[in-house]
């Protein structure tokens, strides 16, 4: 048996950690453009100078003692499903018997005139981080512009700030983190960050990137126009699916792969940021760009490639704000599209520096945002992946103090016993 890998990051450790628990001898080949695998969601940190080594996530140790043959520096473009190899962008092929697609996902770039210009960048390669930073040394920047307000924008607009360039985040949308976080939690976070200097420009645009051949301001799609060394676009992610498309793979807004994991075609698998998971909170499948879930889908692959059927329980939206001086997470549904969904509230940011929020639908809760003290939120995840009847201790999920205690007597036990749907053993990522 010959497992290929195209990809070297969440899901694929991942994928061969599970082929591991299976087959310990057949090889394993991991193809991948870039020359580490290195954890994506710390990449902004090298903005700080912090050491690049510590944003490795697997290191050549682990490759070595799974057995596992690294072809990096090299694109896969096309894989021919008849003679069952993948090609190279060397022209080399390299064959096999199971394959996992994990190509992640890609910026996306809108289309605003000069976005082609020296000193636009994007921020979900370590590479494209590293020229950023090099960038803002080599020029001597003091003022940037982030295009977005999501998570990976807002964590590079704090370091920036951090190092004393006057930073202006432009959105789209009334507020930050519309998408993701509620309006209370995103009216915590926008104040934590002005304190720091960070600007914000709500209900407008970025229509045109000025300057000659490189970035010296932007224009809003409002007529203002803004000093800026470089732009940041920062609004989100696509799955990245070319590579999968050259084999026939059916494709929607992301790969389509079954409760195995495995595509339309057979015997080729896909994981991580490329695929469409199921999400947990609403059973529908979608984009889940999710370090944590590229590793659980990885790992389900990896074992069903190797002969154990084993079948992938969805995934749970969840994200956090790592940086700031207050942790910010939240999971599930936190914006609630009906009066059908339950909303219990406990804000005392103010004079108590802690804000939750539970959201509940028909007896089970499905989302939840927590600010200031995220202690115990574990049990909140476990409570939505299981779907558990939360009726007789709503109250009670809002409250600090909130823990195992709070619950029935008969999920305490089965807790200890075996907690299969949160994949605990797998989760070490």
């Amino acid at each position: 048996m010959k497992y290929v890998i195209v990809g070297n990051s969440a899901a694929a450790v991942g994928c061969i950690t599970g082929i591991r628990k299976v087959d310990r001898e057949s090889p394993i080949t991991v193809i991948s453009y870039e020359s580490s695998c290195y954890s994506k969601p710390m990449i902004a940190d090298v903005l700080v100078d912090i050491p690049e080594d510590k944003l490795i996530y697997r290191d050549e140790d682990f490759f070595k003692s799974n057995n596992v043959e690294l072809v990096l520096g090299h694109r896969a473009v096309e894989i021919n499903t008849d003679s069952k190899v993948v090609v190279l962008d060397s022209e080399e092929t390299v064959p096999y018997d199971k394959l996992l697609i994990s190509t992640g996902a890609k910026p996306f770039i809108p289309p605003i005139s000069g976005v082609d210009k020296k000193g636009v960048f994007t921020f979900t390669e370590l590479s494209s981080a590293l020229s950023f930073k090099n960038y803002i040394k080599e020029n001597g920047l003091e003022e940037v512009v982030i295009v977005g307000s999501g998570f990976i924008g807002l964590e590079v607009a704090y370091f920036l700030a951090k190092l004393g360039i006057k930073v202006t985040v432009v959105e789209l949308l009334e507020r930050a983190l519309a998408r993701a976080i509620d309006k209370k939690g995103s009216e915590i976070v926008e104040k934590l960050l002005r304190e720091e200097g960070v600007e914000f420009i709500f209900k407008d645009s970025v229509s045109e990137i000025l300057g000659d051949e490189k970035v010296s301001g932007v224009k809003l799609g409002s007529g203002r126009v803004l000093k800026a060394g470089a732009v940041v676009v920062a609004v989100g992610v696509r799955p990245n699916t070319e590579l999968a498309q050259t084999a026939g793979v059916k494709v929607n807004l992301g790969i389509e792969t079954d409760d195995h994991m495995e595509t339309s075609v057979k015997d080729i698998f896909a994981s991580g940021d490329c695929v469409e998971c199921l999400d947990v909170t609403d059973g529908k499948k979608k984009p889940l760009p999710l370090f944590p879930l590229a590793f659980e889908q990885g790992f389900v692959a990896g074992l069903n490639m190797a002969g154990k059927r084993m079948k992938y329980l969805g995934g749970l939206p969840l994200n956090s704000l790592k940086f700031l001086p207050v942790p910010v997470l939240n999971a599930g549904i936190v914006n609630p599209p009906d009066s059908s969904y339950e909303v219990l509230v406990n804000d005392r940011f103010d004079d108590k520096g802690f804000y939750r929020k539970a959201v509940i639908k028909d007896s089970n809760l499905v989302g939840f945002v927590a600010v200031g003290q995220i202690d115990r939120v574990g049990i909140l995840t476990n409570l939505i992946r299981q779907k558990i009847d939360v009726s007789e201790f709503k109250e009670r999920l809002i409250e600090l103090d909130f823990g195992l205690v709070d619950l029935p007597q008969w999920w305490r036990e089965e807790k200890l016993k075996n907690d299969k749907t949160a994949y605990k053993d797998w989760r070490a990522v």
